[in-house]
């Protein structure tokens, strides 16, 4: 399941031409459950690096920094997306699964939808809007 989430990132990481110039690296997120997100380094082709700390009530590997890895682009329209996941394990922690959220930057608001498959292959959905933060 590891290597399926790393094929569909990278798949479209190299499928698309342009990175999206409006996203902040180095940056703070929040999302609406309390989760941050902080951005630290962007590759010229839009590959970039940072961790993820989960406060979501309700789910595990919470109040830990875990690895992200993402990409960000500019489609033919301009919009900004980006797509970015999440393996939960860590050097404290492995809640065996992983997340990828997927969405578009508006402002200073990045609009996701995600997708969480666990070890057993069971799939949760939802939706994350984040804020940069000051």
């Amino acid at each position: 399941m590891n290597r399926l989430v790393i094929a569909f990132l990278v798949l479209v990481a190299t499928s698309v031409s342009a990175f999206a110039q409006g996203l902040p690296i180095p940056s703070y997120w929040l999302n609406q459950r309390g989760s941050e997100m902080k951005l630290y380094a962007m590759e010229p082709n839009g590959t970039f690096t940072g961790v993820y700390i989960n406060h979501a009530a309700g789910f595990a590997c919470q109040n830990i920094p875990h690895n992200l890895a993402g990409r960000a682009w500019a489609d033919h329209w301009g919009h900004e997306n980006v797509l970015f996941g999440v393996v939960w394990t860590n050097w404290a922690q492995d809640c065996h699964s992983k997340t990828l959220w997927r969405g578009h930057l508006v402002g200073h608001t990045l609009w996701t939808e995600w997708i969480l498959i666990d070890a057993t292959g069971h799939v949760l959905r939802g939706r994350d809007a984040f804020q940069l933060q000051p």
